[in-house]
């Protein structure tokens, strides 16, 4: 059974040129020569082709897929189809820390809308920061195998407990980045000087503005306080005080002209 390149374009999906060139790399043995415009493919030709068609979306070099095509030793097809099942392996988790990552800031942004009313006890997560400047005051440098990989990594200020009560007014952040335990692969930046860990635990939750000069917007802080006091009154829950009030960065955005930086806060309390 032979089939003209129209019928074979149709069965394989790839282009009559596309075939043609694959005819030129050798991969086909068409019958009626390699001149004019009757050549004949007979099923052989149109199942090299879609081995060819399916190595591609499998994400072959062509040069692996020339080899696969071409090559008579089963040991190298099957190292060369190893090898490229562990570098789908590894897309495939990378692909699905971004969709968790993206499904996150989505669920994230989706409650910025309701910053001014959202206010709730939960469940901190457990963060790994590290400050912008080591104990000598310089700016801290880390290793490549940090751990801090983007877009997971975002910035994390630390506050002190003064900023609830009202006496130490807007408060200075300790500056900072980290990145959520649940985002991290691999600890090796743990052992680093100036890492912390901040393990999970029960927190007031809310999301305040930052202003340009990393501290809370007094709008936010004064409706923070507010709502804190209300929750704690006749309450058996107090602050923690061993954990500095901790935010996060959700996204930074415009509106009304402006940039604005809004950021989970967590009040680590005790139950």
């Amino acid at each position: 059974m032979e089939f003209k390149i129209g019928a074979v374009s149709k069965m394989t999906g790839l282009s009559p040129s596309g075939i043609r060139f694959l005819e030129e790399q050798g991969l086909l043995s068409p019958s009626g020569g390699r001149k004019g415009s009757y050549r004949s493919f007979s099923l052989a030709d149109v199942s090299t082709l879609l081995d060819y068609r399916n190595y591609r979306k499998c994400g072959f070099t062509q040069d692996e897929i020339l080899t696969l095509i071409r090559n008579e030793d089963q040991a190298i097809d099957a190292m060369i189809f190893d090898e490229r099942c562990k570098q789908l392996e590894e897309d495939i988790l990378q692909s699905t820390r971004l969709l968790h990552f993206l499904h996150r800031r989505a669920r994230d942004v989706s409650v910025i809308r309701e910053a001014e009313t959202f206010f709730e006890i939960t469940e901190r997560p457990a963060i790994i920061w590290m400050p912008l400047k080591d104990t000598k005051g310089s700016m801290a440098e880390w290793p490549e195998d940090s751990g801090f990989e983007i877009p997971y990594t975002d910035s994390v200020l630390l506050f002190d407990h003064g900023i609830l009560t009202g006496s130490m007014e807007h408060g200075q952040a300790v500056l900072g980045i980290g990145i959520l335990e649940e985002d991290v692969l691999h600890s090796s930046f743990l052992g680093q000087e100036e890492a912390v860990y901040l393990g999970a635990h029960k927190a007031v939750h809310c999301i305040v503005e930052i202003t340009d000069d990393f501290r809370i917007q007094e709008d936010s802080l004064l409706r923070c306080r507010r709502r804190l006091n209300d929750m704690l009154q006749g309450q058996t829950k107090a602050i923690h005080m061993d954990q500095r009030v901790i935010t996060r960065r959700i996204i930074t955005e415009k509106t009304s002209g402006r940039f604005c930086r809004y950021d989970h806060l967590w009040i680590d309390i005790d139950v």
